[in-house]
C-alpha cells in the first residue's frame, strides 16, 4: 500500500502547475541532494513549434518546462539512450512520465543491464493519452479560425482556477484567449474520451501497482479529507503516491524544506481511491468512439465538433453560463451537496 500525500507548493509555483507544485518541488529536493552538475531530469515539454517532446535539461531551475499538463502523446523512446548514457556516467537521473512510458524505458535499462539505483521513476495518473493527430487538427483549426499563428498554449490555466480545465491560447498577433468556448474543445475532446488513442482503454498499468517511485496526480476531494479555505482548493492541491524506498527518501527531503506557504501533508485511508479511476480500471471507451473515428476520415474538424460535442450557439451559452456560476458562491454549494451525495453512496 502507497503512503498518501497532499501538497501544495507557495503560489508562483502553483500558477504555473497544473495542481499543486509538487512536481517543481521534488525536482529541486533531487537537485539539493545529488548537487548541482551530477543531475539530469527528463520530461514531456511543449516546445516553440507547438509540438509535445520529452527533453533532457541539466539542473532544477531549467525544470519549469516540464510544468503544468500536456494532453498530447510524447514520444520519450528516442531519450532512452542518453538516460542509459547518463547512468553509465555515473548521473542522478529523474524521468518523469506516463506509466507505459516508464514502463518502457525500465524494460530498456534492464535490457541493457543497467542498474536502477541513480535513476528515480514519477509516473502520472492517466486519463488516456490523445494522439497527435486531432492536437493538430485542433490547432490548425484556432489558426484558421482567428487568422494568426498559435505561439503558446497551456492546456490548463491555472490563474482561471483548478477545477474546471480552463484553457489559455496565445497567437502570433498578440491576441489571447482565456478559458472561452473555443479554448475548452481539446480538453473537451479529451475528457469525453473521443481523442484518447485507442491502446489506452486497455491499459494495464491503471491501477495500484505502479512501476514508479512516486505517483503524481490531482488530489480530487482532498477538501473532504482535511481542512482547507476556499482559495487553497481554487489553486490546486497536488496527489503524491509513494512506492518504494527511493520515493520515501525523496519526500524526506521535501518535508524538510520550511514552507512559508502551502503545506505538505499524509493522509490516511483509502478514500482518495473514490475520485482517482484511473488507479482502479482504464478510462471507459465512450459508446461512439468507433462511430467518431470512422466520421473523422470524412469530415473536417469543424463538422466533427458539431457532431460529437454540439459546438454552435448553444454549447458558447452553456459554457459561459457555467463559468459565470464557477464565480459565485454556488459553485461551492454545488461541490459540498456532490460530496454528500458521495458519502451518501458509500454508508
Amino acid at each position: 500500500m502507497p503512503r498518501v500525500f497532499a501538497y501544495q507548493n507557495v503560489i508562483s509555483e502553483v500558477l504555473k502547475s497544473s495542481s499543486g507544485g509538487a512536481f517543481i518541488a521534488l525536482c529541486k529536493a533531487f537537485e539539493q541532494c545529488h548537487g548541482k552538475g551530477n543531475v539530469v531530469f527528463v520530461g514531456a515539454a511543449l516546445q516553440d513549434d507547438m509540438k509535445v517532446r520529452h527533453v533532457a535539461v541539466q539542473n532544477a531551475n531549467q525544470c519549469d518546462v516540464f510544468q503544468g499538463a500536456k494532453y498530447v502523446e510524447s514520444q520519450c523512446d528516442d531519450l532512452f539512450s542518453r538516460v542509459l548514457h547518463e547512468l553509465a556516467n555515473k548521473k542522478w537521473v529523474l524521468f518523469s512520465g506516463t506509466p507505459c512510458q516508464i514502463y518502457r524505458l525500465r524494460s530498456f535499462l534492464l535490457k541493457n543491464q543497467m542498474q536502477m539505483d541513480q535513476i528515480i521513476f514519477i509516473d502520472l495518473i492517466c486519463h488516456g493519452t490523445p494522439g497527435e493527430e486531432i492536437w493538430n487538427d485542433y490547432k490548425s483549426w484556432l489558426e484558421e479560425k482567428y487568422g494568426s499563428k498559435l505561439i503558446k498554449y497551456f492546456f490548463r490555466y491555472k490563474p482561471e482556477g483548478w477545477k474546471a480545465y480552463p484553457a489559455y491560447v496565445q497567437f502570433a498577433d498578440g491576441r489571447q484567449l482565456i478559458n472561452t468556448a473555443e479554448t475548452s474543445i481539446y480538453s473537451k475532446l479529451h475528457m469525453m474520451g473521443y481523442s484518447i488513442l485507442r491502446k489506452c482503454f486497455q491499459c494495464p498499468f491503471s491501477n495500484e501497482k505502479r512501476w514508479g517511485d512516486l505517483t503524481l496526480g490531482d488530489y480530487w476531494g482532498v477538501e473532504t479529507l482535511i481542512s482547507l479555505s476556499n482559495d487553497q482548493i481554487k489553486r490546486g492541491v497536488s496527489l503524491i503516491l509513494s512506492h518504494t524506498k527511493k520515493g520515501e527518501e525523496l519526500l524526506d527531503l521535501l518535508c524538510q524544506e520550511e514552507q512559508t506557504e502551502g503545506f505538505f501533508v499524509e493522509t490516511y485511508g483509502r478514500e482518495y481511491l473514490k475520485y482517482q479511476h484511473n488507479l482502479v480500471h482504464p478510462t471507459i471507451k465512450p459508446d461512439l468512439y468507433e462511430e467518431f473515428w470512422k466520421d473523422y476520415e470524412k469530415k473536417s474538424f469543424e463538422d466533427m465538433i458539431r457532431k460529437y460535442l454540439g459546438y454552435g450557439w448553444k454549447y458558447k451559452a452553456i459554457f459561459l453560463m457555467k463559468k459565470l456560476v464557477r464565480r459565485t458562491p454556488l459553485i461551492i454549494w454545488y461541490r459540498n451537496y456532490k460530496n454528500q451525495k458521495m458519502k451518501k453512496k458509500d454508508i
